[in-house]
């Protein structure tokens, strides 16, 4: 990792890069073989837990999404003794896996992430020459595309997480880059691919390159990316009103507390004007929630309080709106399980512990996972 900050990030950056040193140890300590991904999923009575009996997975690079109209389900991971890129998916019978066979062996402790357009997938990756690399499923074959180059982007991924969406037809992929800035890459046909420093752009702060999230979606063009900076790891908002974009510091909006250096999740709640990024808290690990209305105005509350919810062992977390709105779902670990904060009212949280479906989590998996008709699908590693 390197830290490229003037003097007054310097002393933050290298902390940073201390702490992520010392959650890589943790995770290059742990266990590698037999970690496989599970699927959890409710169906609005009862849940089911099932080993998709893939390879044994990268924890830190899950993906997923389901895709239209064969009603498949995707799950993408980084294979632990290949360095591959793999892709388990079903049927509607049967899960199978599948080595796509990339260009380039995936960057270790990286992220991977991905989204569908009907049957196209595409899953973006950084490599181990830390250039960013698009997979795209093209209804034929898969095709590995350098983007770094295509770009002639003028930074590469500092590593860490990466976030994408489609503005149909244009794809965006946000990363924080080695530069400590955050960048998109992005094509507005799907093919002309380019460089763009957002930072640069809106005289925002320096991103923080030892930290483990970068999150963010779209309403229709409107763009929403939301990061750390390298300073005080407050949140920021990256936006883009179809003419510019902006950068917000949302931590000293809402004079919330500072956020762990890993773990944000953010979407739009649907059929809303709501927007959501949930967090942990570096003051005392609590799951934070910020809020903002149809007018504008965010919002800071303690979900885990409110809760009376335990807090998570490892760092990684999942928020997922039902399919139509309303409930919220907030997925962690705590004691090797799968732990759900949800809302029973719309100003109500509530707490349920997984134990008995998951016990055997991997504290600092990556979680992945989405809502369908409402019912909830989560990816996850055991140890």
């Amino acid at each position: 990792m390197i830290c490229q900050t003037p003097l007054k990030y310097t002393l933050s950056c290298l902390h940073r890069a201390v702490r992520a040193f010392g959650l890589l140890l943790t995770l290059a300590a742990l266990p590698v073989f037999g970690q496989q991904i599970h699927q959890l999923s409710y169906n609005g009575s009862t849940w089911a837990d099932q080993n998709l009996s893939g390879a044994a997975a990268q924890q830190w690079a899950i993906s997923a999404f389901f895709t239209t109209p064969n009603d498949q389900f995707h799950v993408f991971y980084g294979a632990v003794e290949s360095n591959d890129l793999h892709q388990l998916f079903y049927n509607g019978s049967s899960w199978a896996d599948e080595d796509l066979n990339q260009s380039t062996a995936l960057c270790e402790y990286c992220g991977i992430y991905g989204f569908s357009v009907d049957n196209f997938q595409y899953v973006f990756y950084t490599a181990s020459d830390y250039a960013l690399h698009q997979m795209l499923y093209n209804n034929v074959g898969w095709v590995d595309t350098n983007l770094s180059v295509a770009s002639g982007a003028t930074a590469l991924p500092a590593g860490n997480t990466l976030v994408a969406f489609t503005t149909s037809p244009a794809l965006h992929v946000y990363y924080t880059a080695d530069d400590s800035h955050i960048h998109q890459t992005y094509a507005t046909d799907g093919t002309n691919w380019q460089d763009q420093d957002l930072t640069l752009a809106t005289g925002g702060p320096l991103a923080c390159q030892g930290c483990l999230g970068i999150t963010g979606f779209n309403v229709g063009n409107f763009q929403y990316v939301y990061y750390l900076d390298a300073n005080a790891s407050h949140i920021h908002q990256l936006s883009y009103n179809n003419v510019s974009w902006t950068d917000e510091d949302l931590t000293a909006l809402t004079k919330s507390p500072p956020a762990y250096f890993a773990g944000m999740s953010a979407f739009l709640i649907p059929g809303s004007k709501t927007m959501r990024v949930y967090f942990v808290s570096g003051k005392n690990h609590h799951i934070m929630q910020l809020s903002s209305t149809s007018n504008g105005k965010w919002s800071s509350s303690d979900v885990t309080r409110k809760a009376n919810a335990p807090v998570p062992d490892g760092y990684p977390l999942v928020a997922i709106p039902n399919a139509t709105g309303g409930d919220v779902n907030v997925y962690y670990v705590t004691g090797h399980a799968v732990n759900r904060l949800y809302q029973p009212t719309s100003k109500t949280w509530a707490n349920q512990d997984l134990s008995a479906f998951t016990n055997g989590a991997n504290p600092y998996s990556q979680l992945a996972g989405f809502s369908l008709n409402n019912n909830q699908y989560l990816y996850y590693v055991v140890e």
